[in-house]
């Protein structure tokens, strides 16, 4: 399941690409992918309590707000973290619902 966001720097295709883990140490791997293909990042979000449950689908709702509210400080958290780490950034935008 995919959603479209609206950002400042044009539209993203949201996409949830798998969960893993359970309980408190469950993580979303998610990919952001610019519409006109001119960028691609990942990151991997921390699901709270219910979520660990959620379907792709009720995730990417969940995150589409945030997403776009919070879009420039998580694309430069995502890509330092790709770029200096080597690694995907570990964020935790999701609360139990």
């Amino acid at each position: 399941m995919d959603k479209l966001l609206t950002t400042p720097r044009g539209s993203y295709r949201l996409i949830v690409l798998d969960t893993v883990g359970a309980g408190a140490g469950a993580l979303a791997t998610v990919s952001l992918e610019h519409s006109g293909g001119l960028e691609k990042f990942a990151f991997r979000c921390r699901l709270a309590g219910s979520l660990v449950e959620a379907t792709p689908a009720r995730v990417c709702s969940l995150l589409q707000p945030w997403l776009e509210k919070n879009f420039e400080s998580v694309r430069e958290a995502a890509l330092k973290s790709i770029r200096t780490e080597r690694r995907l950034a570990e964020l935790e935008p999701l609360q139990a619902t």
